[in-house]
């Protein structure tokens, strides 16, 4: 549940919404603290979002959303 909770630098929100688009452009630090927090996983060489991964990219969407309006 940290993964949730934890803050993320912007460049790490970033390289989650990468993950999330299928980017492979990836500073491995950044990858490497959202694979601490549970964020993302390596699937076969490629890093995809796991469920709370994707709850917390869910969250970062409706913030940019709500902040654009």
């Amino acid at each position: 549940m940290k993964g949730m909770l934890a803050p993320l630098s912007p460049h790490e929100e970033t390289a989650l919404r990468k993950i999330a688009v299928g980017s492979d452009c990836l500073d491995p630090a950044h990858v490497r603290r959202l694979h601490q927090l549970g964020l993302v996983e390596n699937d076969g060489g490629t890093w995809r979002l796991t469920a709370l991964g994707a709850r917390r990219h869910a969250l970062l969407r409706t913030a940019a959303d709500a902040s654009a309006a």
